[in-house]
């Protein structure tokens, strides 16, 4: 009985002290979750060139004429 809680406390501390390893740095381009993604962030940017783009050319249209 012994010997089967020293295997299941070996397996338990052998899993645990796995995941308190420090983590492996991976694609640095990737978030994963602590933030807004990249395509999001490429999307919102380009909404926002178009907007001022379109206030542009008004405002050079509103000036001409």
């Amino acid at each position: 009985m012994r010997s089967v809680l020293k295997e299941g406390a070996a397996e338990v501390t052998g899993k645990h002290s796995v995941s308190l390893s420090p983590p492996r740095r991976g694609n640095p381009l990737r978030l994963r979750g602590k933030g807004p993604s990249w395509f999001g962030l490429v999307l919102f940017f380009l909404a926002v060139d178009l907007v001022l783009a379109a206030a542009a050319w008004n405002a050079v249209d509103f000036f001409r004429h």
